[in-house]
């Protein structure tokens, strides 16, 4: 009896450690490449066998079922190529992009990220093909240059958007299923710091003065916990070389980084423990959100890279909206009432940012884009699924001229959500004109794809060519991606 109770009692409180943590469910294997020809081994033998496989970089918050086979290539993370002079710069699909952004650093280099990015590796920044890591006209996925792939086949090949447009737009955002990433080419621009200023302002006054605010910056950071009227305002500017901005000292990014680690703390115990409980939830949001005021006031007034790198558990678990700039002020409104009148879901602040992009070279403006929040408009002359422009990834119709991301953790699984109300916040959204980015434990069917990307079709069609057989599933999502394109037979053959 009394082992039972304490064998209970273990049990217990793993659960509650998993649940703090977000320890996902452990497959019941998982293959750890670190060079080319253990993968070509690992394809090869799931090819005889009939065995599905499931490719990631390591670092996206993946739930894999019991049974699945997961192909984790996070050690392989080497540099392969540097070229200073055509500033292009080659790496395998396990560097993070922390990493990456270190090395280049140290020549006065980058890549096009900006704002909060969540730290990935750069197979899951391809495969996701989120704003900024994917697609779009500004970020990872326009940078892109060239990609080494090992098909379903087995085969060797070389991709590049000029050349291998069909592929290029299956493989940019295409969740890991169309083909194996082993090498990539990202265009580098030069290194240019930024400097940061927030303070705080109120909900009422951003919504009245929103035309203004996001045009005094190059770039706007929003941090909003809805049962206040306060709003935490980031505005990041590029420092010129007449510009002077002091660097922050190591007991201020000490602080700024123990603020964070507290608020990040905070709002997991706040979803595992106290969701049910509205008004304690609400002071734990509340003491959140003065551990990010903190965090940005440790930050303002100096210099930074331009991309504040963060855990990507966190930020891939939650959902991303994005939408036109001007929709901003409209949707707040509406969020606003909407959780005054739902006070149980809304255990944590929601985070917005925003980036203004206009019609002239990407390359030659440095137009910036966050990978957690905005991409850049792309001119309607320029076709879907071009430098950038994933099937699968998330971008809005028509000239919709600059936009927004918003993003909340407000119905993870672990708080056991309400469909009623997951769908009366998510009908907000869709009243704005807002699409939905990929994120982790997301449950999709072709339905609901072939609903909400209108190249659905055209990436099933690359999928079908590439990996008839289905050797690659996708360790991203949840449910069926794939359905298999249906041939019409002529009549009279």
């Amino acid at each position: 009896m009394r082992t039972s109770l304490w064998s209970s009692l273990v049990g217990t409180i793993r659960s509650w450690l998993d649940r703090l943590l977000w320890r996902g469910p452990t497959p019941a294997l998982t293959l750890y490449p670190k060079c080319v020809e253990d993968l070509l081994t690992i394809m090869a033998q799931a090819r005889d066998n009939g065995t599905t496989v499931k490719v990631v970089g390591g670092s996206f918050p993946t739930s894999p079922a019991p049974g699945d086979i997961l192909v984790s290539l996070q050690y392989m993370d080497r540099l392969l190529g540097l070229d200073t002079n055509n500033k292009t710069v080659m790496v395998e699909p396990g560097m993070k992009l922390s990493t990456l952004s270190s090395l280049l650093g140290t020549i006065n280099l980058s890549i096009d990220l900006a704002g909060r990015v969540p730290d990935l590796t750069i197979l899951d920044c391809v495969a996701v093909g989120g704003p900024g890591l994917g697609c779009g006209e500004t970020g990872l996925g326009s940078s892109i240059l060239q990609v080494e792939v090992v098909t379903a086949k087995g085969e060797l090949a070389s991709w590049n958007w000029d050349t291998n447009t069909r592929q290029m737009g299956g493989l940019v955002g295409g969740l890991g299923m169309l083909a194996v990433v082993i090498a990539v080419t990202i265009k580098c621009c030069p290194l240019v710091m930024v400097s940061e200023i927030s303070y705080l302002s109120s909900v009422r006054e951003v919504v009245d003065t929103w035309s203004m605010v996001h045009r005094t910056s190059n770039h706007q950071q929003i941090t909003w916990f809805p049962f206040t009227e306060l709003v935490i305002i980031s505005h990041t500017s590029n420092l010129d070389k007449l510009s002077f901005a002091v660097s922050q000292s190591r007991l201020n990014m000490f602080l700024t980084e123990a603020s964070e680690w507290v608020a990040t703390i905070i709002r997991r115990l706040n979803i595992v423990m106290f969701s049910s409980l509205p008004m304690l939830s609400s002071v734990l949001a509340r003491v959140q959100f003065i551990s990010l005021w903190t965090a940005a006031r440790y930050r303002s007034d100096h210099a930074h890279h331009p991309a504040h790198f963060l855990p990507p558990s966190p930020i891939m678990r939650g959902t991303s909206w994005l939408l036109p700039l001007d929709c901003l002020p409209p949707l707040l409104h509406n969020i606003s009432t909407w959780s005054q009148a739902n006070p149980a879901p809304v255990t944590s602040p929601i985070f917005i940012q925003t980036v203004v992009s206009d019609s002239k070279d990407i390359h030659e403006t440095r137009s910036r884009t966050s990978s957690v929040g905005s991409v850049g408009y792309r001119s309607q002359h320029v076709p879907q699924g071009v430098h950038g422009q994933g099937y699968l990834c998330p971008k809005l119709g028509g000239n919709v001229g600059p936009l927004v991301s918003v993003w909340y953790d407000w119905f993870l699984p672990e708080a056991n959500p309400d469909i009623l109300l997951v769908n009366q916040l998510e009908g907000l959204f869709h009243q704005v004109g807002g699409v939905r980015c990929w994120g982790a434990e997301r449950l999709v069917s072709p339905l609901l794809l072939s609903n909400t990307y209108n190249q659905y079709k055209d990436w099933c069609r690359v999928k079908g060519e590439l990996d008839p057989e289905c050797v690659l599933d996708s360790g991203f999502v949840q449910g069926t991606v794939f359905s298999k394109p249906v041939t019409r037979v002529e009549e009279g053959e």
